[in-house]
């Protein structure tokens, strides 16, 4: 009999690259930390560095998303690993000479040319199945995909974090470079279906496409979920330290369960639901779960609901990521995403700004009290809203209706 080859999925080889590319490029940022703590011993230089891990998606996202619309997506992810790969290389460098500032620059570098990744992956999911047999439907690819995308930022630290070790330190950069040139091996001969270049052509503008769609609202949620994450995140602080009398070593559990939390999303049932429902629910639950997390008398009791606020608000994300595959064209569904990266990650960085002063002068139980309810009353409000209603209408499969595919 002659031998069978067994072909690699498509979806499970993109998905594993970029789990393998965010990891690596978040890897580093802790050392860098440490490093610009030793180096300057200033509060503010320490929250510069931190800051430029999340700002290029800001600044960048909406425009990096565009691209995976003009280019072949696979090509653009591609591209996306070796750039990554590059800009760490250039920051072990740097920090071989000597020069922290340079390596964070460098890392800085690193995250901006990773962003048109996540929206050239989204965008082009609903269609992977048209062109190659995959085990993953496009929905649980979209929760995976979310799900890795927002444990990024918790897995890559939390691995960096144990690196620290002073007979560990030396192999952050290696480990880092060896993560992203898996990443590019696992894509290196991966075809992923594009926009045809008549599809391109025709596209409406997506800031007119996000307001006919009726999607205005999916990105305020979406903006809304992250949010709330990053201002719970602050408010543990004063939490474990006053409320729950648990210091630091409470702060470190309560704040891992939330982070950690986030790898359970893809295990939520999604049952029946369509992704506006599941939107709603989603918001509801994250409400209730926030007023279990404000009332709990001790750090024990509020692990179990922070766990489940971690899963839910991926759950809120796929679901509203699925709604946007859902509503849009493909010939600008990469754009779109990458508009909605920027608004979610600068509502985080709202939220991080904002939390500390808001405890200040609260404490940090009425600021979880209203944000449960604001967030209850906001899922309540979608269940009204005509915009989402229509959601639940629409078949999954109008972005193949109005997209053809290129090659």
């Amino acid at each position: 009999m002659p031998a069978t080859t067994r072909r690699r999925d498509p979806v499970v080889s993109a998905l594993v690259s970029h789990a393998l590319g965010s990891v690596g490029m978040s890897l580093p940022w802790p050392l860098l930390l440490v490093l610009v703590w030793e180096t300057t011993h200033s509060e503010v230089l320490l929250g510069v560095a931190g800051a430029s891990r999340m700002l290029p998606y800001v600044l960048l996202s909406w425009a990096a998303g565009r691209s995976a619309d003009r280019w072949p997506r696979d090509r653009v992810i591609r591209l996306t690993l070796v750039g990554r790969f590059g800009a760490l290389a250039v920051a072990a460098a740097g920090l071989a000479l000597g020069n922290a500032w340079a390596a964070v620059a460098a890392c800085a570098v690193a995250v901006a040319l990773a962003t048109p990744a996540y929206p050239a992956l989204a965008a082009a999911l609903p269609l992977i199945g048209s062109t190659a047999p995959s085990r993953l439907r496009s929905g649980r690819a979209t929760e995976v995909l979310v799900t890795i995308e927002v444990a990024s930022f918790v897995v890559g630290p939390a691995l960096g974090g144990l690196l620290l070790l002073p007979h560990l330190r030396g192999w952050v950069f290696p480990a880092a470079l060896a993560m992203v040139a898996l990443g590019f091996v696992a894509v290196l001969t991966l075809r992923l279906p594009s926009v045809a270049p008549d599809d391109r052509s025709a596209a409406t503008p997506v800031v007119a496409e996000i307001r006919r769609d009726g999607l205005v609202g999916t990105i305020v949620v979406m903006s809304l979920v992250n949010f709330v994450v990053a201002l719970v995140a602050l408010a543990l602080v004063p939490m474990a330290e006053e409320l729950w009398s648990a210091g630091a070593a409470g702060y470190g559990v309560a704040t891992s369960c939330l982070g950690f939390g986030a790898l359970a999303g893809p295990l939520l049932g999604r049952g029946p639901a369509t992704s506006a429902r599941l939107m709603r629910r989603g918001l509801a639950a994250m409400g209730l779960l926030l007023i279990a997390v404000a009332l709990a008398p001790a750090v024990g009791w509020a692990v179990g609901p922070l766990a489940l606020t971690g899963a839910v608000a991926v759950r809120v994300e796929a679901a509203a990521t699925a709604q946007l595959q859902e509503r849009l064209p493909n010939a600008v569904c990469a754009s779109v995403l990458g508009l909605t990266d920027t608004a979610m990650v600068g509502a985080a960085l709202l939220g991080s700004l904002v939390g500390p002063v808001l405890v200040g002068l609260t404490g940090p139980v009425p600021v979880l009290l209203v944000l449960a309810l604001a967030t209850i009353a906001i899922a309540a409000a979608t269940r009204k809203s005509a915009r989402f209603n229509t959601v639940e209408t629409e078949s999954v499969d109008r972005p193949l209706a109005n997209s053809r595919i290129a090659h």
